[in-house]
């Protein structure tokens, strides 16, 4: 089957996701990847109502990461979702969302959790 990848990648936000209190009531910076796979089959060649635009996705993204949650999987699970249904051409979605400064000592890296939806 003949596909589009779209990517958006290092999408950055400031959001209230996290385990502890702080980080629901400060915020952190975070990174999100967003790889979505689209079947070409009803594809016209510059017409964009048969693909899906990239501003629609990143939409679905922030609208996800504006929310205060505990769980990095949470976001990632919903926005997976989210674009499935509302895209019934889509088959697998891969999101992966890095906090940029885990609150934890010791930790100087990023802490990602990656979510990988198969159509």
């Amino acid at each position: 089957m003949d596909k589009f990848i779209i990517r958006l990648e290092s999408l950055r936000f400031y959001s209230r996701i996290g385990v502890f209190d702080q980080e629901r009531a400060v915020g952190n910076e975070f990174s999100v990847d967003v790889t979505v796979e689209v079947a070409a089959t009803g594809f016209e060649s510059e017409n964009l109502d048969t693909t899906i635009s990239y501003a629609d996705i990143y939409e679905v993204v922030r609208e996800a990461m504006s929310g205060e949650c505990l769980l990095l999987e949470s976001v990632a699970k919903s926005v997976a979702e989210t674009i499935k249904q509302r895209w019934k051409s889509v088959g697998e979605v891969k999101i992966k969302i890095s906090k940029l400064a885990a609150p934890i000592p010791g930790i100087q890296g990023v802490c990602s959790v990656e979510y990988l939806s198969a159509k």
